[in-house]
């Protein structure tokens, strides 16, 4: 195909440092979360990211990553509850493109995973405005996993509930995990990786063994 034909179109080609055939447990992943304003897209900032590195199913607890974010905007008050980072906890955090250079030396060479990670991404994304190429990971996203492992499981007749109830603390109690602080960038990652964990083991069973039968099924 000519370069002037291939303007202006997606080209959907895996960055050259991931091989789609490496197999899910040789594959590095670095499993991330973020803290927001709000929920709103179109006006949310960064106020905490937290990741932690795996490689396949090995959770490195040593190699973690946690900074709180001052995006220098009024925090509302209402998501202040939710994710406890108080005006003070913000003003003394670190500026966003400071975070997102760490960030992005953490996850080099790594598939980011996280749970609704299309959030994370977008949020980040964003905050790296014209430079958001530089965040080109491949993501995956734990909560179509689990979908994807529902469909492709044998067929029960509450299917649809489980299908629709597919939040972190939701999906902790249907994989025996401990999920006790949630809203907090570091210790949800924590929790994402030891789900991640379990469900790389249910793909293997289900025919999903590299790196580009996952994102085939779950790429966010």
């Amino acid at each position: 195909m000519p370069d002037w034909f291939k303007f202006g179109r997606k080209v959907d080609a895996l960055d050259a440092r991931f091989s789609k055939d490496t197999p899910l447990r040789e594959v590095r992943y670095a499993v991330v979360d973020t803290e927001l304003t709000s929920l709103d897209a179109r006006s949310n900032r960064l106020l905490s990211i937290g990741a932690i590195a795996m490689d396949g199913t090995k959770i490195r607890i040593a190699e973690q990553f946690y900074t709180v974010v001052n995006p220098g905007v009024h925090v509302p008050a209402a998501s202040v509850l939710i994710h406890k980072l108080r005006p003070n906890d913000v003003e003394q955090g670190i500026a966003p493109e400071v975070a997102l250079a760490e960030l992005r030396e953490f996850i080099e060479g790594r598939v980011v995973v996280g749970h609704f990670v299309h959030i994370d991404m977008k949020a980040l994304r964003k905050e790296l405005g014209d430079q958001q190429q530089e965040l080109s990971n491949p993501a995956i996203d734990t909560a179509k996993v689990h979908r994807w492992i529902l469909q492709n499981s044998p067929w029960r007749e509450d299917l649809e509930q489980q299908m629709a109830n597919i939040n972190l603390a939701a999906l902790a109690r249907i994989y025996n995990l401990d999920f006790h602080e949630a809203h907090h960038a570091l210790d949800d990652a924590f929790v994402t990786a030891r789900l991640w964990q379990k469900q790389i083991s249910r793909l293997e069973d289900l025919k999903i063994r590299s790196l580009g039968d996952l994102l085939r099924v779950a790429k966010a």
